[in-house]
This record gives C-alpha cells, structure tokens and sequence, in this order.
C-alpha cells in the first residue's frame, strides 16, 4: 500500500527592494497624472492661442458709449481691418509757420483711422474765448442751416480764406486744392455779425479742453463727393483772434450692407 503525500507549492513573497520599485512607479505615474490635469485646467482657462482663434467675418460693431443721441448714431464708426493709416504729415499738419493754433480745433469726427458711411457726416468742432469766423454775410437758420452762402474767397490777413474748410489730399489748402464749406453751423460764431444758432451735438469724449465759445461745423460725405475708400482729410478755419488751426486726419468711408438696419446698426 502506496500513500502519496501532495504538497502545495508556497507562494514567493517579493523581496524588500521589488516592493520599493512597485512603489516608486505608481508614485510616478500619479504625479505625471497631477501635471497633466493641470495643463489641461489651464488650457482652458485662458482660451484658444492667437493661432487658433476665429476670425469673424463683416465689420466691427462699435458700441456708442455716448447714449442714443441721434447725431451720434449718425456717426456709426467701424475701425479699420488691417493696418492703421496715419495722417499725412505735411507742414501746414503739424503746428508751426501758418498754423499757429491748431489746438482751436478741438474735435473731428469720425476720429482718427476710423470710418463713416457714405451717406454720413464728418464734423469739426472750433472752440476759442472770442467767436470764431465764418465767410463774412454768410446766413444761417437758427437751426444752423446755411442758407445763403457768404463772401467764402474773402480772406484774412494771413491770406487764408475767412471761413472753415475742408479739403481731400493731395488737393490741399498749400497746393491750391478745392475748399469744401460746411452745410452746418451749429454754436457760437461771427460773420460780421455775432450769431449763435442752436442743435449743438455732444462732443466726442476724445476732444481738447473746450473754451468759452465752441462751434461746430458739419459736412455730408455726399456733398464732397466721397466714394467708397480711405481718404486723407485737411480741416481749416480760424480761431476767434484770427489765427490760422489747420488738423489733418485719416479716414474710411464705406456702404452700409443690406443687413443693417436704419439706423445703421448691425443686428446684435
């Protein structure tokens, strides 16, 4: 009689040095996990990359931080696409010689390196302690309408024409350019006469200091002849001492698309 004796064979434990290796790959593995969930929070924290960021077609909507005045809304400015155009830097654009104080003027609009719509308006605001000059007998309504047209080749002692100007380079006021008169007066001025009409629009929050009298003068694109484009801009007029202010700019006029509305607002 055989007795056959079975033995199970024991289970190897793991030496001291293989539990440390166990350990120091799981610990491994746990941190790479922390690291990678962090760069993911803060991927999408702070968005795309400018590589990966969508550009929107159609034109820039810019809010009227003003209110609803209706003038202003008139104004509707899209900045540029692209690069900014600067003004043209002519000698009568930049303070000195003729120009003696071109800080009378205290305000154009649209402003620099932005936009209007060819059925819009391009405005320019005076402001002195004394009236400013208009061409001598020119009349206006009291709604600041002119209604008859003055004297405008009459011209100051500094040779210039009395009255505001506006003129598109290269056909400048130095290179005997054609003048374009403004067909509003609105505020404070003199043809001879010393007038104040009213329908005075806010100023833009970019103007200069205003001073006891400031008057605004206002163009429609149309009347220039403005297609659609960028155009430089001479602005010309007089302070009430007679002191030549001439300011140049830069701007863009465009046609509204079909998708906008009346009031010359894209739909939000």
């Amino acid at each position: 009689m055989y007795c056959t004796t079975f033995y199970q064979p024991l289970e190897k434990k793991p030496q001291l040095g293989q539990y440390r290796s166990m350990g120091v790959n799981t610990g491994a593995l746990y941190i790479i996990f922390i690291m990678l969930s962090i760069f993911g929070m803060a991927h999408l924290a702070s968005g795309p990359t400018p590589s990966q960021t969508p550009t929107l077609p159609g034109p820039e909507v810019v809010v009227n931080q003003a209110g609803n005045h209706p003038a202003l809304n008139r104004l509707q400015l899209y900045n540029f696409i692209g690069a900014t155009i600067t003004p043209p830097a002519t000698s009568l654009c930049k303070k000195g010689g003729d120009n003696i104080h071109p800080e009378a003027i205290i305000a154009i609009a649209p402003a620099q390196a932005s936009a209007v719509k060819n059925t819009g308006q391009i405005k320019m605001w005076v402001s002195d302690d004394k009236l400013p000059p208009i061409a001598p007998n020119e009349k206006v309504t009291n709604g600041g309408k002119v209604r008859t047209p003055g004297d405008r080749q009459a011209r100051a002692p500094d040779n210039y024409l009395w009255g505001p100007q506006l003129y598109v380079f290269p056909e400048t006021v130095e290179n005997g350019g054609k003048p374009y008169f403004p067909s509003l007066i609105n505020g404070g001025f003199t043809n001879g006469i010393p007038r104040s009409t009213s329908n005075v629009d806010i100023l833009p929050p970019y103007a200069l200091p205003y001073q006891d009298v400031t008057v605004e003068f206002t163009w429609n694109v149309e009347d220039i002849g403005l297609t659609q484009g960028p155009y430089n801009i001479q602005f010309v007029a007089h302070d009430g001492s007679g002191n030549l202010a001439v300011k140049c700019t830069s701007l863009r006029v465009y046609i509204p698309s079909e998708s906008q509305n009346k009031d010359n607002k894209l739909p939000l």
